[in-house]
């Protein structure tokens, strides 16, 4: 006959071995619902970002992922995701819109896949000018709305949220590389030039070698959910596509 006491030492140690197991280590975040984006022509993207209840505690920030595309073609409206339509832009546009899409279309990608999915396309994170982006976009600003905003031309492209603007700032890859001639969102000769394009200049821009004559830049970006598990390793939700933005002329 199994007695009171050796009853309650069962039952600590059932909650012990459960507590060991990681079952309560499983770590989940939904992405940025593709319906709460709204884009107007390749210059602007209105997000409105999601709210979170109190369960997802391991959350810390929202993050924007980018890519620069050199191209000789000059998109004046929306830039559809046709295949075709990414290539005439550039084929490494194409390919990366591609080979992440499959990826924007489950809440089921696990966080490491997410992560390294960006890493390995040569995809940065978005930063700000004198500013921790990670702090603006916390879970001060869930249920707010992000607008990016690249102006047409002569101003540098910007992000705004909470009444307030900063401007955008390009990765230097946590010091991998040294984007030129600065850090803007600017089509200028340097950044479009095909012999800055490398692993330690300006490796967040892909290349483009048969242009004959006009030079323009595009920027590709995803927003993800993100936070942090319990060895305080990042995590990510699935990403959501944001927009083809054109960068404006000096």
């Amino acid at each position: 006959m199994r007695t009171k006491d050796s009853s309650f030492f069962f039952f600590i140690l059932l909650v012990f071995l459960l507590s060991s197991c990681g079952i309560e280590d499983y770590y989940f975040l939904y992405s940025v619902p593709q319906g709460n984006i709204q884009v107007t022509l390749n210059n602007r993207a209105i997000i409105q970002l999601p709210s979170l209840s109190a369960e997802y505690y391991y959350f810390t920030n929202f993050t924007i992922f980018y890519r620069l595309y050199i191209s000789g073609s000059q998109e004046s409206g929306a830039i559809q995701t046709s295949p075709a339509s990414l290539s005439s832009i550039n084929s490494y546009l194409s390919s990366d819109y591609l080979a992440i899409e499959p990826y924007t279309k489950s809440d089921t990608t696990v966080s490491a896949t997410t992560g390294s999915l960006f890493k390995g396309r040569n995809f940065y994170k978005l930063e700000l000018e004198n500013a921790n982006i990670d702090d603006i976009l916390s879970s001060e600003v869930m249920g707010q709305t992000l607008i990016i905003d690249f102006p047409v031309t002569g101003v540098r492209p910007f992000l705004s949220i909470g009444g307030s603007s900063r401007t955008l700032y390009r990765s230097t890859g946590e010091g991998s590389f040294n984007p030129v001639p600065n850090r803007y969102f600017l089509n200028t000769s340097e950044l479009n030039s095909s012999s800055n394009v490398s692993s330690t200049v300006n490796a967040d821009v892909a290349n483009k070698n048969d242009i004959s004559g006009s030079r323009f830049t595009y920027a590709a970006m995803y927003i993800v959910v993100t936070g942090i598990d319990s060895n305080f390793t990042p995590i990510y939700s699935a990403p959501t596509f944001i927009n083809i933005f054109a960068l404006p002329n000096p």
